[in-house]
């Protein structure tokens, strides 16, 4: 069965070539700015590409599916040798907390993206294998890095990155989760099925494993997370801070409003995140799916003058209108005003849940239809108001 899957992969090219590198950059800029909407600081719209200084740096290797004429999928990886890592990449992973780290091969996957009428196949599969390869035969790396919104964490896992202790990465469209791979951790890659799975036995001793195993398994400890993952814990935390203690001012939370069994179904496939004053956590005109329910501290919505027009506290729901939009793009700005926790809901499990529990779907998407409608109303309301008062003046 492995055999027929693994000849079912699309054959994955380096770009070698000036033309190649220069599709690929062709290529982001049709996902990353105009499907997606993302401000990347390194968009040229005059030739419509996104490319960054590290892209023509010898330490950067670029792959691709398709043909430099039709690309279908791409993916850049950066490795740098001991102590050669820069310290802007040094510090956004955290990387001092992993042991060695002077003395380590390590490298950052990224840039990632497949065309939208391919996602689903096995191009992804094909890439992460391709550039799995590269890094252990050639490379001979330890630790791979990468970062991602925190809709894209599950996908993630299942290539078998790991969270650990990294801050937030900030991102002009808001924050990303870090996450990494330990590439001779054959058991993990297993378990989550990834499409790696069966190659750390061919590159690495039983001895090898077993080491890197013992040097870096304390950073996996769920207790030293900045996100919640466990279900169980995403629930009792739930359960406690919306339901038993109450929102701040005592006015039922979205979740709250729900059925106990659908909001517990709802909180499984979820995740805590922990997030610092000023992070930016979404912004308008990105496009970006996922849902977050307010668990502590309070968030700012920004317009696009910078005003701020209304202010989110505990058991409150933003990210609603970009769930329903079908180009999925945010509708407004969001900043956390104090250090505080969100809850992050995934639209593709709500999708999933239509098909699978039409009656708890039907329950989510009557109450997120109320919150619209009570919103709409609040500012046709202002509206109204802010008329009246300009004919009184």
């Amino acid at each position: 069965m492995l055999a027929r899957w693994l000849s079912g992969l699309e054959p994955v090219h380096r770009a070698t070539t000036r033309e190649e590198r220069e599709s690929i950059y062709r290529f982001r800029y049709t996902v990353y700015v105009e499907e997606l909407g993302r401000r990347l600081g390194t968009a040229h719209h005059e030739t419509r590409t996104v490319w960054d200084d590290d892209d023509e740096a010898p330490y950067t290797l670029h792959m691709y599916t398709g043909t430099p004429q039709s690309m279908t999928g791409s993916l850049r990886v950066r490795f740098w040798e001991p102590g050669r890592i820069p310290e802007y990449d040094f510090k956004t992973f955290n990387m001092q907390v992993f042991p060695g780290i002077e003395t380590t091969r390590v490298s950052e996957v990224g840039r990632l993206m497949i065309r939208p009428s391919m996602r689903g196949k096995l191009l992804l599969p094909a890439i992460a294998r391709a550039a799995y390869e590269f890094l252990v035969a050639e490379f001979d790396g330890v630790l791979a890095f990468c970062y991602g919104a925190p809709g894209l964490v599950p996908h993630y896992q299942k290539l078998g990155f790991r969270l650990y202790d990294c801050p937030l990465v900030p991102t002009p469209d808001g924050m990303n989760i870090g996450m990494v791979s330990v590439l001779s951790d054959g058991e993990h890659l297993k378990r989550v099925g990834s499409p790696a799975s069966g190659l750390p036995e061919r590159y690495f001793t039983l001895a090898r494993r077993r080491r890197d195993l013992e040097r870096y398994a304390h950073l996996f400890n769920e207790d030293a997370l900045r996100l919640e993952i466990d279900p169980a814990r995403v629930w009792e935390r739930v359960e406690h801070d919306l339901t038993s203690a109450g929102t701040a001012d005592d006015k039922p939370s979205f979740l709250e409003g729900l059925p106990r069994d659908v909001m517990r179904l709802l909180t499984s496939k979820g995740f805590i995140v922990d997030v610092s004053e000023s992070t930016l956590v979404t912004r308008e005109g990105h496009g970006d799916r996922e849902m977050f329910v307010v668990l502590e501290g309070s968030f700012e919505v920004i317009d696009q003058s910078g005003r701020r027009i209304a202010l989110l506290a505990k058991g409150d729901l933003f990210g609603e209108v970009a769930f329903f939009r079908e180009s999925g793009r945010r509708s407004a700005t969001v900043r956390a005003v104090t250090d505080g926790q969100v809850l992050v809901i995934r639209r593709r499990f709500l999708n999933d849940l239509r098909k699978d529990n039409p009656r708890a779907a039907a329950e989510i998407l009557f109450r997120l239809g109320r919150i619209l409608s009570e919103r709409l109303a609040g500012v046709l309301q202002e509206r109204q108001m802010s008329k009246i008062a300009a004919e009184e003046g």
